[in-house]
Parts: structure tokens; C-alpha cells; sequence
């Protein structure tokens, strides 16, 4: 950690990159140059799951760095290069799998980029968790596309490793057993339904195993941070300014080992800029880290006209250049900048 923000303050790790603003230069400027903290992680239990778009994005990353990434929870989405930089794709076949999502021929553009080196070698996926949600009432993704996603890895993941929850009745919305959700059957912002089913702990303990009860996440645990440096540093225009951080008291203090941590992409239409705090809080994450030494990162989207993007939407058709689905992809660095510094610059890819 920088010497000049250890002086600054003698609070959380989690917050530290908050106080930057206190020491020296002007708050705005210092805001800046702030970075996440190194936190007390262990960099194998690097984790993703996503919504949607966010499934689309967890997906990307989990392929482009397999060797980092251990498992992935897909919420609604479809398979690795789906769109093969097309809109139209975007729009068609990865919504209706109509025409057919060509499945062989995405696994076999799949192994040229590892082979060209544009991603990590395929090998590092076999023995990776996945876990994958869909609702059979889904007016946005159609059972062909999860159908289509669940072949793309069992070609490349041990089976065993795979699950798969397809509920019937459920729309497009992160899946919940809050009894105050609405019903799953509804496809509404913030896109988190009670279905039953808590989808944040199925797919953690899917990665980690069995995990204790779930507890209210402790004062100070989620707080914001600035994107800005992780954006400049990729040349993204996508990201947001403020991003969301979760760190649970048992890794706060800087004395704490063995954390882990869990990447969560969030859908169109569901980032801070459309829906605030709203599926941060309910979605379930926070309880179950809480009690289980899991940190949350939270990166943020921002709606936009230049690059188009008005929904908000993470990059899984290439509207931020034609490497968006690779380790070179933009939002695939900014996102890898930030894990490498939570791990204290651990376990970078080359």
C-alpha cells in the first residue's frame, strides 16, 4: 500500500482507498490516483457470476484468464463469443437462438485465441465450477441460448463441475428467496425475483462448498470506489466513475488470512446508474459473504451514447473494440487491474 495513504489512516484496509482524499492534495486530484487496497486474499479463490449482460462478462472474463478464475455463475446469458462482435447477434441469436448458435464453431474460435495467446490456455478450464441459471418464462433469453451456453462448457469443463438450475417459471431476474422480492415470474428493475432459491449462495457453495448461514453484513463492509484509474489504465469509456467493494469485518482489519474473493457483473438496466445500491443489497451477496470471509467486487457500467450503450450494458458485442472478449478487451483489463490489486498485484497473466 502506498506509504503516504498507511499514513493517512489507521482505519479498515477496506476503506483505506477512501481516505486518500484527506492527505495532501486537493480531495478531487488524490480521489483520482486512489486504487484498491491490497486485502489479506487468497489468489486461488478467484470467483465470477453475472446477469445477463453481467453473465455474458463473467463468461468473457472466466474464459480470458481460466487460469486465475476458478468457477462462474451464469444467470441468463449465452456462450463465449456469442455475438462474435455483431450487434445484430447481440440482438438475434443470442435472445432467441434463432438462427442456431453455432456451438463448435465458437469453441473452435475459442482455441485459436488461446493458441495466438489472446486468452489462457483452454486447459485451465477443465477443472473449473460452473454454475448456470435459467427461467424457462425468460422473454429475453430464450432456452436455446442457455441450452447453447451449457454445451460451450461442457466441451470444455468437466461435467461434474457443471450445474445447471432451470426453473420454468421464472423470468428474466436474479434469482432470490426473499420473501419480499417480487415474483419470479416478473421480469422488473431491479431484475432480483423471489424464486425460491438463493441464487448468491447456490452458486458460491457450487465454488467453495458447503458455507455457513448467512448474517447482516457489518457497518462499513460496502463502500464505494473510483473506477477512474482502472478505466484510464484500459482506455475504457464504458466503466462508471464509482464502483461498489465488499469486504467483510473478518478481512477488514488487515490481520485476517485466507479471504476470498467473488467478481459480480451486474445486468443491463441494473448498474448503480439505473437501479443505485438496489441490486447490491438485494440480490443476497452481501449476507452470505458476510459470513463466510468473501469479498465482493462490484464493478460498474455506466449508460452512454458514446460509446452507444444507453442500457448500460457490460461489452459482449465489441462496442468498445473488436478485443472485448479477450484478455486485451478494455473492460476485461480494467476488471484485471483491480483483481491484481486486491491480490496485492498476485497471479498476473502475461
Amino acid at each position: 500500500m502506498n506509504p503516504r495513504l498507511q499514513r493517512c489512516t489507521k482505519a479498515a484496509v477496506a476503506i483505506a482507498m477512501l481516505a486518500v482524499a484527506a492527505c495532501g492534495r486537493g480531495a478531487e486530484d488524490a480521489a483520482a490516483q486512489a486504487r484498491l487496497p491490497k486485502l489479506p486474499i487468497d489468489p486461488a479463490t478467484v470467483t465470477v457470476s453475472g446477469m445477463s449482460s453481467g453473465g455474458a462478462m463473467a463468461t468473457q472474463f472466466h474464459v480470458a484468464h481460466s487460469e486465475l478464475v476458478l468457477g462462474a455463475g451464469i444467470i441468463a446469458a449465452g456462450p463465449y463469443l456469442c455475438a462474435e462482435g455483431s450487434v445484430r447477434n447481440a440482438l438475434g441469436r443470442c435472445r432467441d437462438g434463432e438462427p442456431e448458435i453455432p456451438t463448435t464453431q465458437l469453441l473452435e474460435q475459442t482455441s485459436r485465441l488461446a493458441l495466438d495467446g489472446r486468452i489462457d490456455p483452454v486447459a485451465g478450464l477443465a477443472q473449473d465450477r460452473v454454475w448456470l441459471f435459467h427461467g424457462g418464462a425468460d422473454p429475453y433469453v430464450r432456452k436455446p441460448v442457455a441450452d447453447a451456453l451449457e454445451a460451450y462448457y461442457h466441451a470444455l469443463v468437466a461435467p461434474e463441475n457443471i450445474t445447471r438450475v432451470e426453473q420454468p417459471e421464472a423470468s428474466h431476474a436474479f434469482p432470490t428467496a426473499h420473501a419480499d422480492a417480487p415474483s419470479c415470474a416478473l421480469a422488473e428493475s431491479p431484475f432480483v425475483a423471489n424464486c425460491g432459491l438463493d441464487g448468491a449462495r447456490a452458486l458460491l457453495e457450487h465454488f467453495y462448498g458447503e458455507l455457513a448461514a448467512g448474517r447482516e453484513p457489518r457497518a462499513g463492509g460496502l463502500v464505494e470506489f473510483d473506477q477512474r484509474p482502472y478505466a484510464q489504465q484500459a482506455g475504457s469509456a464504458g466503466l462508471a466513475e464509482r464502483g461498489w467493494l465488499f469486504v467483510p469485518a473478518a478481512c477488514r482489519d488487515g490481520s485476517g488470512t485466507g479471504c476470498r474473493l467473488h467478481v459480480v457483473f451486474h445486468g443491463c438496466k441494473q448498474g448503480a446508474s439505473f437501479v443505485g445500491d438496489a441490486f447490491v443489497r438485494r440480490s443476497g451477496y452481501l449476507e452470505v459473504a458476510e459470513a463466510n470471509r468473501i469479498v465482493l467486487l462490484f464493478p460498474q457500467i455506466e449508460k452512454s451514447f458514446q460509446p452507444l450503450n444507453a442500457y448500460g450494458c457490460w461489452d459482449w458485442w465489441g462496442y468498445e473494440g473488436e478485443d472485448y472478449a479477450t484478455r486485451n478487451g478494455r473492460q476485461v483489463r480494467a476488471i484485471r487491474a483491480m483483481v491484481a490489486d486486491l491480490l496485492g498485484g498476485a497471479r498476473e497473466s502475461p
